[in-house]
């Protein structure tokens, strides 16, 4: 290869360079894009599952649904698994109410809805009309605020446990 060749390929690799690392970043860029969904998305209940999470068919665009649990954004219930009796009589009434607040709303949205570690349940805050429902879980004394971490566990003292 001639020198003014090697001349020319080496002053293209600096423009080479830039414009992998400008598609890269535009990749990247692209992915986090669709990490979250602002919503809202229209979704009917199928069921209440626990106090922060229920089943619903959630119809993204016109002729398509799909089946999905949600888990509420920035709550916390009790769980209906626990070994302590006070924990699961505690999640009952947390589902109770879940279910009390979407009840007689033929659809609720789905809003800033996100993938994550939920063990295939999606993220979202959820309204059913105007009514934020993590916030009247929360105001119900029944759900505690979770940014997430490490939840923290149930103490069986209670008698009865």
């Amino acid at each position: 290869m001639s020198r003014p060749s090697r001349l020319f390929i080496a002053a293209l690799l600096p423009l080479f360079a830039l414009l992998y690392a400008a598609a890269s970043e535009e990749a990247e860029s692209a992915e986090k894009v669709w990490q979250t969904v602002p919503g809202p998305v229209a979704a009917r209940v199928i069921r209440v599952i626990d106090g922060d999470t229920l089943l619903v068919d959630a119809h993204p665009w016109p002729g398509q649904a799909v089946r999905v649990s949600v888990r509420l954004r920035g709550i916390d219930t009790p769980e209906r698994r626990s070994r302590c009796y006070g924990e699961r009589k505690a999640a009952d009434k947390a589902r109770g109410e879940l279910e009390r607040l979407v009840a007689g709303h033929e659809t609720v949205n789905l809003i800033n809805v996100a993938g994550g570690k939920y063990f295939g349940r999606i993220l979202a805050d959820l309204r059913a009309g105007t009514r934020d429902i993590a916030s009247a879980m929360l105001q119900s004394g029944l759900a505690r605020p979770y940014q997430g971490g490490k939840r923290k566990r149930a103490s069986c003292s209670e008698t009865g446990s």
